[in-house]
């Protein structure tokens, strides 16, 4: 019988927001319930008090401990130190790490030591500078995770990257709580959404890399022609300007803010079509597959990995980067085709569920865990 493993998940994020840090703490969850001992070590910034500004509660809920070190500018050379000391009085067998700077930091702390197995991971498209992949192309590193075909692709023209290291594992979705047996109705409630209201949505943090205002376009060339249309935004970030700009157009009863949520299956759950409007830099998009998994109708741009989840026209539309006009179609449609959107969401939900629960995919990570520490020559029984 294999033996249970400690694991370290190391995550240059410094609170649980993003996709990243999202996806760390699934799997760290689902690590946990199969009876290995977790802990989880986050960024921690000038300011932050408390580190992760209350949003480790899903960790310490189910027993994970949490230790924060500096990652940037020149106080991570105390965090360093001071992880380099916790390395050394921890028996790791596992250290995972989630973004380039937390694989830095950890391949840098450990200078002239004897590692656990080490993993890194890159989840978004953007390419790799000569840099990074010395970093990912060392020998320290046994394990890279990426969650597409073209990020393993772009690991393969560095020419420093060896690509048998580079293991595809798609992101995870907890489908107990992401189904389509979930009801928005309480949603719709808070917001003072009628039923009979259509409701486009899109769930991301207002970051440059989603292309925000490429919805903003696309949704005011629908009002034009369907008044009754509402347009759910949820993400963390600064959406003021956008509000502004609505109000200003006279269009501010059509927008609904709700900021950053917990309740993203219920947000879901009121939508009645999803949409990423990414540029360039996603990987695999985590509201989109969270959205198949809830059967919803989606639209997503032609980029990275949502190429790999949406066939236009069988689970969804595919439209080109920063076409608002074309966007705009594509919601037209969907609106004007309720039967056949119906059927693209069905299908998006019998694609998506398996290849994304997060069951099996923490399983995937545990198998890949005990086959490096075999190839590493540590006992994994």
């Amino acid at each position: 019988m294999k033996k249970k493993l400690h694991i370290l998940h190391v995550a240059s994020h410094n609170k649980i927001r993003a996709g990243g840090s999202i996806q760390m703490v699934r799997l760290a969850r689902g690590l946990k319930e199969h009876g290995h001992t977790v802990c989880c070590a986050f960024n921690i910034r000038s300011g932050d008090l408390p580190p992760g500004l209350g949003t480790f509660e899903p960790l310490y809920q189910v027993g994970i401990s949490v230790f924060s070190f500096p990652m940037q500018r020149i106080q991570k050379y105390s965090g360093m130190i001071r992880f380099r000391k916790f390395l050394s009085e921890n028996s790791f067998d596992i250290v995972h790490t989630h973004r380039f700077r937390a694989l830095n930091f950890v391949c840098k702390a450990t200078l002239g030591m004897q590692t656990p197995v080490i993993l890194g991971n890159k989840k978004n498209s953007f390419a790799i500078p000569p840099s990074w992949a010395r970093i990912y192309g060392s020998s320290k590193v046994d394990a890279i995770i990426v969650n597409a075909q073209c990020i393993r692709q772009l690991f393969a023209q560095t020419g420093r990257v060896d690509p048998a290291k580079v293991e595809i594992i798609y992101n995870g979705v907890e489908l107990d709580t992401f189904n389509p047996e979930v009801t928005g109705e309480h949603i719709r409630y808070e917001f003072n959404i009628s039923s009979e209201a259509p409701l486009f949505g899109m769930i991301a943090n207002f970051a440059r890399k989603k292309s925000h205002d490429i919805f903003f376009q696309a949704a005011l060339k629908i009002l034009r022609t369907e008044p009754n249309v509402k347009f759910l935004l949820a993400g963390g970030g600064d959406y003021t300007l956008y509000q502004r700009e609505m109000i200003a157009k006279g269009f501010g009863d059509s927008f609904i803010f709700a900021g950053f949520r917990t309740d993203v299956p219920d947000i879901i759950a009121a939508l009645d079509f999803a949409i990423i409007t990414s540029a360039k830099g996603e990987g695999l998009t985590g509201s989109l597959v969270e959205a198949m998994t809830m059967a919803k109708p989606v639209i997503s741009t032609e980029v990275a990995g949502n190429l790999e989840f949406v066939s236009n026209r069988e689970t969804g539309l595919l439209v080109p980067t920063g076409d608002a006009a074309a966007l705009a179609e594509a919601m037209l449609y969907l609106l004007h085709h309720r039967q056949e959107a119906a059927d693209m969401g069905r299908n998006a939900y019998v694609f998506a569920k398996d290849r994304v629960d997060n069951r099996q995919r923490t399983q995937r990570f545990e198998e890949l865990y005990y086959r490096l520490l075999e190839q590493k020559g540590a006992a994994a029984h």
